[in-house]
């Protein structure tokens, strides 16, 4: 069976036997999810980009701390969002995007001007309404619907129970509905 079949829990097993190949598939399996949550987090790709490193960084040096008793998926965001509180902590980034950046990585090369202009503005209008969010209900969002975490995931990540994250879930959908209305 190659590394790219093997379940996330199996490759860091590997991984701790000192197959580079495993780390590999992991980093290739994890990472774009990882950024896009730093990056709607922090809204600076520099500083998404180096947190993401630090995160690998951080799964390879406590590969022998990793215990799969719970979903390697769930230890990689935990790692990622304890790091995030410490860059937001230091006060080395905000929450604000750049927006062309962003719009920049799913653009469409084929838009005309006027779609380009019109993603431009629904981008800025996503950016304010998520920024406007809560800071806990934010945070759910972004692991749940751009990260892709199930709600035992997101609970696991952040300390509340299922039940919780579910609940601060549906109260930031429909915050982010309304102020997506409003702004």
């Amino acid at each position: 069976m190659s590394d790219s079949q093997l379940p996330d829990e199996a490759l860091m097993e590997a991984v701790r036997e000192g197959r580079p190949a495993a780390f590999q598939t992991l980093y290739d399996r994890h990472h774009r999810g990882v950024f896009s949550f730093l990056l709607r987090s922090l809204g600076d790709r520099q500083a998404a980009e180096d947190l993401l490193q630090e995160t690998f960084l951080r799964v390879f040096g406590h590969r022998e701390d990793y215990r799969p008793t719970a979903a390697f998926r769930t230890w990689l965001f935990t790692i990622a969002r304890n790091l995030l509180i410490d860059q937001l902590r230091r006060g080395r980034a905000g929450f604000e995007r750049d927006n062309e950046e962003i719009l920049g990585m799913v653009a469409d090369p084929r838009a005309t001007p006027l779609q380009e202009a019109e993603a431009r503005e629904l981008g800025d209008r996503l950016q304010a309404a998520l920024l406007a969010l809560p800071p806990a209900q934010r945070e759910v969002l972004l692991l749940s619907r751009f990260a892709g975490l199930s709600a035992e995931e997101v609970a696991n990540v952040t300390g509340a129970s299922p039940a919780a994250v579910r609940v601060t879930l549906h109260r930031a959908l429909r915050r982010f509905q309304d102020l997506l209305g409003a702004v």
